[in-house]
């Protein structure tokens, strides 16, 4: 009994996060409708099994550098974050490509689809680790979800400006890996405090939430429009 209570612990603390930002949709409103956020979450567990087996295929290299800064660069930043971005990415393209042919695919509605798959990484993510200790699961179910979130819409806004502006793009992706290595490392280092992860995970999912408000301010936001406003923006 004591063992279902802790997988009904872990399922709920790694799909909080995910529950809250659908309702944070429905109540703003927003053309993010169920089918396109069960799908945008589908794609971010997807990317979560595809880093994985490309992280299983990529050697380490810490075995044969040791522990020294080199391999700790190595995983932090390039065998972790920089495979898990790219993995995001490349799930996310088949999905704006299909959504670009049913409605117009601006900026604000790319970057909340990457919020979306990112807390599907997340969500998943955070049930492994929890399954592994239970003791992190709910501070992983919080810092975890943002950091994905935060990183996801950086990379969805990538993919959203790479034709238009190339350089804009590979920025979005390069903070998205940045970023993300940043807070590997915060939780990997005995030396740093592990409030200073969710310092940056806070920090870094708030710089796009603002700018969704602000879009919102000058009518760009697409959450303003109703789910009924996708064939007109199409037309």
């Amino acid at each position: 009994m004591n063992g279902i209570w802790i997988l009904l612990l872990l399922i709920i603390s790694a799909a909080l996060p995910v529950i809250v930002v659908f309702f944070w949709f429905r109540a703003r409103k927003s053309p993010v409708t169920l089918p396109w956020f069960l799908v945008s979450l589908t794609a971010g567990i997807i990317s979560l099994l595809a880093a994985t087996i490309i992280q299983n295929l990529v050697p380490s290299l810490t075995g044969n550098r040791g522990s020294g800064p080199g391999a700790v660069f190595f995983k932090v930043f390039i065998r972790v974050a920089m495979v898990e971005e790219a993995s995001r990415l490349i799930t996310l393209i088949p999905l704006f490509k299909a959504g670009s042919r049913r409605r117009k695919m601006d900026r604000t509605f790319c970057g909340a689809l990457g919020l979306v798959a990112g807390l599907g990484f997340a969500a998943l993510e955070s049930a492994f680790y929890g399954i592994a200790d239970v003791n992190i699961t709910l501070i992983r179910a919080f810092t975890a979800a943002l950091i994905h979130g935060a990183c996801g819409i950086r990379v969805s806004m990538a993919f959203f400006y790479v034709k238009q502006h190339p350089m804009k793009a590979l920025l979005f992706f390069f903070f998205a890996v940045l970023i993300h290595g940043a807070y590997n490392l915060i939780i990997v280092s005995p030396a740093l405090p592990s409030w200073l992860a969710a310092l940056v995970a806070v920090t870094a999912l708030s710089s796009p939430l603002l700018f969704f408000k602000a879009a919102d301010s000058a009518d760009e936001n697409l959450f303003t429009k109703t789910p009924g406003n996708d064939n007109a923006s199409s037309s």
